[in-house]
């Protein structure tokens, strides 16, 4: 219980800067308009603890948003003044995820570790309370994924073969590659420059984690 608290406010805290910098707001402007100190706003950016449950709906409603998508990431971010919700996108809730760079992903042993403080945001469709993004470093996916592209992870994702994912190795690597899981038990990784970057074949234990991309958002 004391982990899945803690992983719903780290979550919280990542809407909530999301929110915040989208808005244009700083911590000391939020204080002030909700009538609280600037340190126990502090604490809930750095996901330390939950706003009590009238400054909940007053941060909702600064931050123009469902209080149920800022507490647990659920249903759709923004409403109209009329309180009709909007961005949809084919029917699914439209929301923005957290941007973390190559590096900090790498430094990362489980999903826990992912840092606080991000390189922006992206918007997307995924179910997935715990999707980020990750900017997409070498050409070893080319001519699908470029340099600079985002791709949405989903750590509660199911894993396929054929279909391309992002690789933390133990030894700290991290890697953009096509996913095949052999009869054996092996993980196979491949690029799409097999004659520059060979597929190579892993024990499953050679991980720290292994996430399905959900989705492209192309570098502009």
């Amino acid at each position: 219980m004391q982990d899945e608290n803690a992983e719903l406010l780290r979550d919280f805290a990542w809407r909530l800067n999301a929110r915040t910098e989208r808005k244009g707001l700083s911590q000391s402007e939020i204080a002030e308009k909700l009538g609280v100190s600037v340190t126990r706003v502090n604490h809930w950016f750095r996901g330390r603890n939950f706003p009590k449950a009238a400054e909940r709906l007053r941060l909702a409603d600064l931050l123009e948003v469902n209080l149920e998508w800022l507490l647990r990431g659920e249903g759709d971010i923004e409403k109209t003044a009329g309180g009709v919700v909007e961005e949809s996108q084919a029917g699914y809730a439209v929301r923005e995820i957290p941007v973390i760079s190559w590096s900090h992903a790498g430094a990362a042993a489980t999903y826990d570790e992912m840092p606080k403080h991000w390189q922006g945001k992206v918007a997307t469709t995924s179910r997935d309370r715990k999707a980020f993004a990750v900017t997409i470093e070498g050409d070893c996916m080319e001519p699908k994924f470029f340099a600079g592209d985002r791709v949405v992870l989903e750590p509660s994702g199911e894993l396929r073969n054929g279909k391309p994912v992002v690789a933390k190795l133990a030894d700290d690597a991290v890697q953009l590659r096509v996913y095949t899981k052999m009869p054996s038990g092996a993980i196979r990784l491949a690029s799409l420059k097999p004659d520059i970057y060979p597929t190579l074949e892993y024990s499953p234990t050679a991980f720290h984690w292994i996430y399905p991309v959900r989705e492209l958002v192309r570098s502009v």
